[in-house]
């Protein structure tokens, strides 16, 4: 028997919910710096091969992107062949 039975109270039964992780004020500060020396050592690029730097960022960034939607893609596919696997499991038994 619980004691908030006996005084007539509810007990609830407690929950926990994960946390996020939020980077301290030195890591952002860092990070920052780091920006801010590519930056400064793009600026210092002759306008030519500057050109061409951007060219070549622009491309690793879109082929970044493509392959993190192409991620996601397999793993929405996966979980949906998963479930196809359980309703053909459970049909079967």
């Amino acid at each position: 028997m619980h004691i908030y039975s006996s005084l007539g109270v509810e007990h609830r039964e407690t929950t926990v919910t994960p946390g996020k992780v939020t980077p301290s004020v030195g890591q952002r500060v860092k990070e920052d710096a780091g920006r801010e020396e590519e930056r400064l050592a793009e600026m210092m690029i002759p306008k030519k091969k500057q050109r061409l730097y951007r060219k070549i960022m622009y491309a690793k960034k879109k082929t970044a992107q493509e392959a993190r939607i192409l991620a996601e893609k397999r793993r929405q596919h996966e979980q949906t062949q998963k479930k196809k696997r359980k309703k053909v499991a459970s049909v079967t038994l």
